[in-house]
């Protein structure tokens, strides 16, 4: 099968970088700083399909930055609120038409207080995803900063080589190195 990347011969490229960024990224990345000039820019669903059909599935790094962007709190949040109305307003149908049945209004709250659990426990869920969410931006924006005093370090490599040794003799090398 013959892919446009290998055509426009970006296949190694997409291929080494994909070992560390996501699909988006590295379409960001090969539209920015390889793509001829007239051709259109390619998107993250060609370079995952890609990068699959060169057994390259994976990503290297710890990066949950794309989980947590397809995550919305907020609408995550109005449906367990919806669910729990639903599940409501059910069980008072439910026991208005049970009142004298004392067995099946026991079977009934054993169930329900189990619904009820696992809502809880998803909206546990929903509020550590947000926290993530926050957290993963905050990591974004400080890649962002460090992109910028990188190219202009790279101006000045005496100056960078000087700054890559302080850091690697720093214990914070290796979380700065994640970003």
């Amino acid at each position: 099968m013959k892919y446009r990347i290998d055509e426009l011969g970006l296949g190694k490229k997409v291929l080494e970088l994909r070992k560390t960024l996501t699909c988006e990224e590295v379409a960001d990345v090969i539209n920015r700083e390889s793509l001829p000039a007239g051709e259109q820019p390619l998107n993250k669903m060609t370079i995952s399909r890609y990068c699959a059909a060169h057994g390259l599935t994976d990503v290297g790094r710890n990066d949950v930055a794309t989980a947590v962007n397809r995550f919305n709190a907020l609408s995550e949040a109005w449906s367990v609120r919806n669910r729990l109305v639903r599940h409501t307003n059910k069980l008072g149908r439910i026991l208005d038409n049970l009142k004298d049945d004392e067995e099946k209004l026991s079977e009934i709250s054993s169930i329900s207080n189990a619904y009820l659990h696992s809502c809880k426990f998803l909206e546990d869920l929903n509020e550590s995803v947000s926290r993530i969410q926050k957290e993963q931006l905050g990591v974004q924006k400080v890649r962002k900063v460090l992109e910028v005093f990188l190219k202009i370090l790279d101006r000045y490599p005496q100056v960078k080589a000087e700054v890559f040794e302080e850091l690697r003799r720093s214990d914070m090398f290796e979380t700065i190195r994640a970003i």
